[in-house]
């Protein structure tokens, strides 16, 4: 891969970004993963109770002894569904991460270092970093009406935490390729980075915030089971996640020395993307 092919190659990504961000289909409801709004209470209806009552029909028109939330993403994006949203997400980065796997699986069966091949893995990387960034969260900056900064708090805080390792992993892993990386950090900065984000999926969590919106047992009961269903997934994501640091480790540092050195993280970078292309919610 020349430099020039290089801005080919990435133009080529952005527009394969433009084409999946979605088209304005109706909302649906989501369980544990949502990013809209919560449901205004129906006509004649105050404060949830069917009918009101006699004083609060005498009220003037237009006011409401409990006015609804104001809606943030769901009257800006009515294609946005959390759930349907975030399973989408997270199947097309397992079909990225896979990618990445397969790029440097083939980089690391063809001996010494010197082809153009050594830096499809980055190339595949960033792609994934371009695709997240514009659909991680689309009630929040860059694509929804939130401010940069108004969400820099709570899953969309996370998101972009995320979003920093995969780039900084991408970064590194280019730097490396072309031989511009100190010896230390091309021995253990992947490795480190791959084991904090393994760590921080254990602690990402969706749909905590939403808990509100289920006002009935069965609702309960099914965000509750949507909760733990993603909880089981980031289990097993950081379990292959740290598959991926550990096995860099030993390659990086030489104690797998050869092909098994270059080539065995790739079979837990491989199984993760795999894994992810079966999410659910």
């Amino acid at each position: 891969m020349t430099k020039r092919s290089l801005p080919i190659v990435f133009l080529a990504l952005a527009a394969a970004t433009l084409v999946v961000l979605p088209q304005t289909t109706p909302a649906q409801s989501a369980p544990a993963h949502s990013h809209g709004s919560q449901k205004t209470p129906p006509q004649g209806t105050t404060g949830g109770t069917p009918g009101g009552n006699a004083a609060t029909m005498d009220m003037p028109p237009g006011m409401d002894m409990n006015p609804a939330p104001k809606p943030v993403a769901s009257d800006a994006h009515p294609w946005c569904d959390g759930a349907t949203w975030s399973t989408f997400n997270h199947r097309v980065a397992g079909c990225y991460l896979a990618l990445w796997g397969f790029a440097a699986l083939i980089a690391g069966l063809q001996g010494p270092p010197g082809t153009w091949w050594r830096f499809a893995p980055s190339v595949v990387l960033l792609g994934l970093v371009q695709f997240l960034f514009f659909r991680n969260d689309p009630e929040a900056w860059p694509v929804g009406p939130m401010s940069f900064w108004d969400s820099m708090q709570g899953e969309d805080l996370q998101h972009r935490v995320f979003l920093l390792l995969l780039l900084a992993i991408a970064v590194v892993e280019l730097l490396r390729a072309g031989g511009r990386l100190p010896e230390f950090f091309a021995k253990y900065s992947v490795a480190i980075l791959a084991a904090l984000g393994g760590a921080y999926l254990l602690f990402h969590k969706h749909g905590g915030e939403n808990m509100s919106q289920a006002t009935t047992d069965a609702g309960m009961q099914q965000m509750m089971a949507s909760m733990n269903t993603v909880l089981h997934e980031h289990k097993w994501f950081s379990i292959l996640g740290f598959g991926v640091a550990g096995s860099r480790l030993l390659g990086d540092t030489r104690i797998l020395k050869g092909r098994w050195g270059a080539c065995l993280w790739t079979v837990f970078a491989i199984a993760l993307g795999a894994y992810m292309t079966y999410y659910v919610e």
